[in-house]
């Protein structure tokens, strides 16, 4: 009887393990430090960027996207040598972690990621600056920030930030957004229709610290 004992106890043991150590494991997204040196293969800092140094992250990146109106590819950009002006932040709410990149200094094109206890969900972030400009349906009435549903989602983070710290993290995020619409322009004070149909396929490595307020 000794052996059998000495078997269920250890599986005991190493069930607790398991358990304990599934317990940090975080839906959705991958923990690794080794991005670091991938990311900053895509990311170039510049003197102009500094006066942004104590709000938010700002450098030009990589623009890796396809886009798409009406379901027809409109705009390919694979080449990681040309870049451009990207922004990225990370903030705590009560135990909810958010991570947001775009290009664009005000308004903008990127990504949004929500972490909420053991779930990550990566939605595509699009934002506008003077005035609302996007809508998740045809008829709906126009906004200026939407976090559209994508799908092939992937994301890598170096690390989870310490919600009491400031600290700089790294990460790369890729997805395949649903379709969203967007203003075609103005005449005479009013909305020229159709609106445009759009989506977006994007990869992004990005460098993110926590926002200053």
């Amino acid at each position: 009887m000794r052996i059998p004992i000495a078997i269920l106890t250890l599986c005991i043991i190493l069930s607790d393990c398991s358990q304990s150590k599934n317990s940090n494991i975080i839906k959705g997204l991958t923990i690794d430090p080794k991005i670091k040196p991938e990311v900053e293969k895509h990311i170039e800092d510049s003197k102009e960027f500094d006066a942004f140094k104590n709000k938010m992250e700002v450098y030009a990146n990589s623009m890796l996207v396809e886009s798409f109106e009406n379901d027809s590819l409109i705009f390919r950009s694979t080449d990681s040598s040309k870049k451009q002006i990207f922004k990225s932040f990370y903030l705590w709410k009560n135990d909810t972690l958010t991570i947001d990149g775009a290009f664009g200094l005000f308004g903008g094109i990127g990504f949004g990621i929500d972490i909420i206890k053991n779930n990550a969900t990566l939605y595509h972030m699009l934002s506008s600056d003077d005035f609302p400009e996007f809508a998740y349906n045809e008829k709906d009435s126009l906004v200026f920030r939407l976090q559209v549903p994508c799908t092939g989602t992937k994301i890598v983070l170096s690390e989870i930030p310490d919600s009491a710290k400031s600290q700089v993290i790294y990460g790369y995020v890729e997805f395949k957004s649903a379709n969203y619409f967007a203003e075609n322009g103005q005449q005479d004070g009013h909305e020229i229709f159709p609106r445009q149909k759009l989506r977006n396929n994007m990869r992004i490595y990005f460098r993110s610290s926590r926002l200053s307020l």
